[in-house]
């Protein structure tokens, strides 16, 4: 046993000489607060600022010794309790803080300490990585050696962001009570002690229940730990919220997985983030509270479905919203731009471009029914519809992109030759593209970031523009970056106008034959371009206008199938958005080229009819 403990006694001599070293660096290495407060400082379209990694230094601040003490001691007995006794982390806080949240059932407490948030609010983004965590561990540290208790609190009730784009204590009494700190109440200051740790879900305005339910946890921890009495919990329980209604209308939205994905580019595009630079995006915040209502509206918040979408511009490329998740402080995973998933039906508009390319037109007909293809390789495939319903029959493109039929697209891609509508992908850099029958289906993994390069070029008359969130990057008046839009023609006009125009047909009641039109019951106020996507797994609706591209995908995160009373929250989710987009504009649509012309036809069978639907065709088609 003697070798064990030296392996024990070993082990802790070499922590702790770690952590002396670590101090006494962290004591010498001075840490000037003023000097290193470098800035990120990101701009949406309208050129007002929507985040910043830490504060500037005219920012208005509240010395300790004007902060009401028992304000202190709200925030150190839910943020921190032992903030008096560790250097900067403590590991107790974590196992306590996990404990205290399986009790609670919600997210009381984190992991991080004063301190460590503190140093983040500083000096770091909120990114979460372990490289960020361990810069804030170091951050933490340097201030705890070199800044007094007293320093360090003050520091983080002056840098606590509470949302709407307000930080620190005082300013937040004002902005959500019009009050003075010391004339708050213990439940109002509750109130605001429970807002920094999920302001898009905590903040009043935003989420009343929400903050109400998280208030009375917090009177109940303050309680417990001796801040205030039984008593005074129950008659601030009590208290009815009234808030400033000078911000009733205030609205903050999901934006920090854009913000999130800016930083991503900016990695990309290789900016030394160690500098005070000034991001301009191409978030439009009108756009994203469009979006955020409608995930809010038809997402429950309780439930594990998850959901994510993105808004592009056409013929620009510019993101105009990023919704990674229905709620940014249950998880920090960007799903728009990280979550790679089966697309489903909507791959089938490439593949039919690429038939109108090769001389199919809307009225092209084959029969649907229940088929075994024979492949090449002396292999069978069997695909089926939904349901296991056909036609029957021969039916146009029309009706097979209405109905989203699976054996015209089937034989389509096979007429075509399965190499078409791979060469066609890889053309958009989708490189994890394989040729196989069932790629007609969308079989083929995406993100909503990679799919929207494809409906960006239908939107944009067949001009592609790769995606971009950032217009340009400066410091110090010095241009580091700057956006170029440079179109180049991907696809051809006339046959990408025509693929518009079929893409009408999924809202289409007179496509009806075996099946509903595919988005039938969806059709927003406008005339819009969509197609629907469901596999086992996934719900995706991509649909666009000459003004906007709109992706939105529903699922789980653990891949488990979806029941069929979750095929429709995607659906919903686009109609509802589009509608408040176009709350107070016209209908815009393309106008057909001097080749293209109008005709009704019956859209199942594509033949002209007087009583028929109108659809595109080329002149001597």
């Amino acid at each position: 046993m003697k070798w064990f403990r030296r392996i024990i006694f070993g082990s802790i001599f070499f922590i702790l000489t770690a952590f002396i070293l670590l101090y006494t660096y962290a004591f010498i290495d001075r840490l000037p607060l003023d000097e290193q407060r470098k800035n990120i400082t990101i701009y949406d379209c309208n050129g007002n600022v929507m985040y910043e990694s830490n504060f500037k230094k005219n920012m208005q601040w509240t010395s300790i010794d004007d902060i009401p003490e028992f304000i202190q001691d709200a925030f150190i007995s839910v943020e921190d309790k032992r903030f008096y006794y560790h250097a900067g982390f403590d590991p107790v806080r974590i196992i306590k803080a996990l404990s205290t949240n399986l009790v609670h059932g919600d997210i009381l407490q984190g992991g991080s300490t004063i301190t460590q948030q503190y140093a983040k609010n500083l000096f770091l983004t909120n990114e979460q990585t372990v490289s960020r965590k361990i810069q804030e561990f170091f951050y933490a540290t340097r201030l705890e050696m070199q800044y007094s208790k007293k320093d360090i609190l003050e520091g983080y009730l002056n840098t606590a962001y509470f949302g709407h784009g307000i930080y620190g204590i005082q300013s937040a009494a004002h902005y959500f009570f019009d009050s003075d700190m010391k004339d708050l109440s213990v439940g109002e200051t509750a109130m605001l002690v429970g807002i920094p740790n999920g302001p898009s879900i905590y903040s009043p305005y935003l989420h009343k229940e929400n903050a109400i339910k998280r208030q009375h946890l917090i009177l109940k921890l303050m309680r417990e730990h001796g801040v205030i009495t039984k008593a005074e919990e129950a008659q601030a329980r009590q208290e009815p919220l009234v808030l400033s209604q000078n911000h009733k209308d205030s609205q903050n939205g999901l934006n920090e997985y854009y913000v999130d994905a800016v930083i991503a580019e900016l990695n990309e595009l290789s900016i030394d983030l160690d500098q005070e630079i000034h991001v301009h995006t191409n978030y439009d915040p009108d756009v994203q509270a469009a979006l955020d209502k409608s995930i809010r509206a038809h997402m429950d918040m309780d439930d594990e479905l998850e959901t994510a979408g993105i808004i592009v511009q056409p013929f620009t490329g510019n993101i105009l919203a990023i919704a990674g998740g229905k709620d940014y402080t249950i998880s920090q995973y960007n799903r728009a731009s990280q979550s790679s998933r089966q697309v489903a039906s909507t791959i089938k508009p490439l593949l039919y471009y690429c038939a109108l390319q090769q001389g199919f037109t809307p009225a092209t007909q084959f029969t649907s029914q229940k088929t075994t293809f024979r492949l090449a390789n002396n292999e069978t495939y069997a695909p089926s519809n939904y349901d296991d319903q056909y036609a029957n029959a021969k039916i146009s493109l029309i009706n097979a992109i209405s109905l989203s039929d699976n054996i015209y697209a089937v034989k389509t891609h096979l007429f075509l030759g399965e190499d078409t509508l791979h060469q066609a992908l890889l053309d958009f850099d989708i490189k994890q593209s394989q040729p196989n029958p069932s790629e007609a289906l969308g079989t083929v993994n995406m993100n909503l970031l990679e799919l929207s390069r494809i409906y960006t070029t239908f939107a944009s008359e067949g001009l592609y523009v790769k995606p971009t969130m950032i217009s340009s990057v400066t410091s110090d008046d010095k241009v580091l970056y700057e956006h170029k839009t440079t179109p180049k023609r991907m696809l051809q006009r006339n046959e990408t106008l025509l693929l518009s125009q079929l893409l009408t047909s999924t809202f289409d009641i007179r496509n009806k034959g075996y099946a509903f039109p595919s988005m039938y019951g969806y059709q927003p106020k406008v005339t819009m371009a969509a197609k629907s996507g469901t596999s086992d797994w996934d719900s995706l609706v991509m649909g666009y206008n000459p003004e906007y591209v709109i992706g939105v995908w529903c699922g789980f995160d653990d891949n488990r199938k979806l029941a069929k009373q979750y095929y429709a929250n995607s659906k919903k989710i686009f109609q509802d958005t589009i509608n408040t987009l176009y709350k107070n504009q016209k209908n815009i649509w393309y106008q057909p080229s001097d080749d293209i012309m109008e005709v009704q036809v019956n859209p199942i069978t594509g033949v002209p009819s007087s009583n028929g639907s109108t659809y595109w065709f080329l002149r001597n088609s």
